[in-house]
């Protein structure tokens, strides 16, 4: 009976002993690991903040040079400076854009536009140059300032009696300010024009539609 007391107090005892010595195990372990830790953060206290900066997208500005082309022949250009993480960034913002050229952080993106351009709108004129072409120019046709120029005229098909004001209007320049007045001098005017060449100008516009 005596003695298995005393196993039982062994046992208990041992049992005791190795637990106590697995906890300063652990604990030692951990002590040592946290040390280690603590003397790679006191000889490079920047260790972390580098880290994060490696880890973060890199924002550079990018040059942009944004020409648009309106359907009356005009273009305007712009050039803005934009931040982007990526080049897949500046492709998404102007997926809508022709890519004409990248150099480095410079890049040139060019787009059609349906419509007449601002100056168009706001100074454009229908008239015949010396050819008797028709032209489309910045102002009245005697300024000279050419934005485009169409299809050549037959002047004395026009002069008939029936057609005899319209081309003393076009003469002194018709004035346009929107898409549908542009549309429908071409229309008319077209009747006039070498069939070919008008034709040709009509298919165009399709094309671009």
């Amino acid at each position: 009976m005596w003695n298995r007391r005393t196993n039982r107090s062994q046992s208990f005892f041992y049992g005791f002993f190795s637990a106590v010595l697995l906890i300063l195990i652990a604990g030692g372990a951990w002590l040592t690991t946290n040390t280690i830790e603590e003397q790679k953060r006191t000889l490079n206290p920047d260790r972390e903040q580098q880290v994060e900066t490696v880890q973060a997208p890199v924002r550079q500005e990018v040059e942009l040079v944004l020409t648009r082309a309106y359907i009356c022949g005009a273009e305007t250009e712009e050039k803005v400076t934009q931040v982007f993480s990526s080049l897949n960034e500046v492709y998404m913002e102007y997926k809508d854009w022709e890519l004409v050229s990248n150099d480095g952080n410079q890049f040139a993106f060019k787009k059609l536009v349906p419509d007449l351009s601002p100056v168009c709108k706001e100074n454009g004129f229908f008239g015949l140059n010396q050819d008797n072409m028709l032209t489309l120019y910045e102002g009245p046709p005697e300024d000279e300032k050419v934005i485009q120029t169409f299809f050549h005229i037959d002047t004395k098909k026009l002069a008939s009696s029936l057609f005899e004001r319209d081309l003393l209007l076009l003469q002194q320049g018709i004035r346009i300010h929107d898409l549908g007045e542009y549309n429908s001098i071409l229309s008319t005017y077209g009747e006039f024009s070498d069939h070919s060449e008008y034709s040709r100008l009509t298919d165009v516009e399709h094309l671009e539609d």
